[in-house]
């Protein structure tokens, strides 16, 4: 026998739901701590559980006024098309905006999370192992690692990657530590304080946050070019998802 659409359709949402679910409990196992894009597919997985099972409440939603529900569909559009939209900004601001080929005085590596015992995330740990390879490119750039601490978090996430920089062979004489930012606008707002902002600087950060990162270095008046290291694969759905939401908050509110 021959299944329905609509049965099949049902089985498609619930798997997903079951994905969204599993994809929050394994990357949180992975990660420190509980943000955002860590829960975001189990919200997302729940909510397409719950429209699977539409048959059972179907008879209530006709009871809702028809212009009612007709404003949550064109809602629900607008949010699918800004979504869509950002999505897609974001995901060619890691391709098209890289680092051009210059001389910088500075080296940045905006923060990234640390485990428990202080190591690198694999997320920060691909921006530490990028900038130590363009530090030896070019050998008198200063290195400016940012981050403050986190909830979780033993030490400040800068304090965290100097020594994981200077356990690779880097002279803690080219080091700048910024120790007490909680945001991107803050990583570039306290190192500015730090350095000459006259000077040139490549900040390195992850494909995902390259477009975010350069409209907020612009912000605070960096001459700065990103660079986006890949994104590892499993937290990579999670963390395109939260920089959408990020990406919002950062256009509307963070400015000098």
């Amino acid at each position: 026998m021959k299944m329905n659409k609509g049965k099949i359709k049902r089985i498609v949402l619930v798997i997903a739901g079951i994905v969204g679910i599993f994809d929050t409990l394994i990357v949180s196992a992975y990660v420190n701590g509980m943000d955002l894009g860590v829960i975001l597919p189990a919200v997302i997985g729940i909510a397409c559980i719950i429209w699977s099972m539409k048959p059972l409440y179907e008879k209530y939603l006709h009871k809702i006024s028809p212009v009612l529900r007709r404003i949550v569909y064109w809602c629900f559009l607008l949010f699918l098309f800004l979504f869509i939209t950002v999505e897609g900004c974001i995901i060619l601001g890691g391709i098209v905006i890289q680092s051009q080929d210059i001389k910088p005085d500075y080296i940045m590596v905006l923060g990234a999370g640390i485990y428990e015992d202080g190591s690198p995330t694999p997320t920060l740990e691909k921006r530490l192992l990028w900038s130590i390879d363009y530090a030896a490119r070019y050998p008198e750039a200063y290195i400016v690692v940012t981050g403050g601490q986190g909830r979780t978090e033993p030490v400040p996430e800068g304090r965290a990657m100097a020594e994981y920089l200077i356990s690779k062979g880097i002279n803690p004489g080219r080091i700048i530590i910024e120790d007490k930012s909680t945001s991107t606008m803050e990583n570039f707002k306290f190192s500015k304080e730090l350095i000459d902002d006259s000077k040139k600087i490549v900040f390195v950060t992850n494909d995902f946050h390259v477009l975010r990162s350069t409209m907020l270095a612009r912000r605070n008046g960096l001459d700065a070019y990103g660079y986006g290291t890949p994104t590892p694969g499993i937290v990579l759905v999670n963390c395109y998802l939260r920089e959408f939401f990020a990406m919002i908050k950062s256009f509307i509110f963070d400015h000098p």
